[in-house]
């Protein structure tokens, strides 16, 4: 059967070549089966428009994240990029170590990895800090989840002590450290025992530094 007798037949068109990874679906839109549910990205008659909307939701998409529509505005890829842009001099000049820079690395990563790095950095709210707390608490004691929120939130506190947007950001009271009360307990379930990596992390660094002669 002819390209144009199957489409004549089926009423569908066939993709514009071999590898596109697309399909017509009923609706008359170019569709993908994303983790066992559908998605549409535009109409038959716009195989090329479709398949930017696909490429530009893809890495969202296949992540589970909601996809955003890039937009103007400060994109929480920039935003780590310049906040990191900024610890790295402080690095050069002595003012912070390279493993407190490589932290910071991490947690820029995991925001990226939770929204996305074209998510708008003041289209967060209380309901995404909402969910990634309790995505980091499923693997983490209270002692390094208070130390990853406090970082996480340095560096979202960068867009704004920068200008770098225009309304502070609302993490609801779903994103805040465990209380004292919940550390005194987890600490109290472990019985004595020896300082942890962050806490001898931050004893390290709050040390007074010995000149070399």
């Amino acid at each position: 059967m002819s390209q144009s007798t199957k489409r004549r037949t089926t009423g569908k068109p066939a993709k514009p070549y071999p590898d596109f990874p697309l399909f017509p679906h009923a609706t008359r839109r170019w569709a993908k089966k994303i983790r066992g549910k559908h998605f549409y990205f535009g109409p038959w008659e716009d195989p090329d428009g479709a398949l930017q909307q696909y490429l530009n939701q893809k890495d969202d998409l296949y992540a589970g994240r909601v996809p955003r529509v890039a937009g103007d505005g400060l994109t929480l890829r920039d935003l780590c990029n310049a906040f990191l842009r900024s610890k790295r001099l402080r690095v050069d000049s002595g003012d912070l170590n390279e493993r407190t820079f490589r932290d910071y690395l991490k947690s820029c990563e995991r925001l990226i990895e939770a929204f996305g790095k074209q998510r708008l950095v003041e289209d967060l709210g209380p309901d995404d800090f909402e969910r990634l707390r309790a995505s980091l608490a499923e693997n983490w004691g209270p002692v390094t989840l208070g130390n990853e929120i406090q970082r996480m939130r340095v560096v979202l506190k960068y867009a704004v002590d920068q200008q770098l947007v225009e309304e502070a950001i609302r993490y609801g009271h779903g994103f805040r450290q465990p209380n004292r009360k919940v550390l005194r307990k987890a600490r109290a379930a472990k019985g004595p025992r020896m300082f942890d990596a962050d806490e001898l992390k931050q004893i390290v660094e709050a040390a007074p530094r010995r000149s070399r002669r």
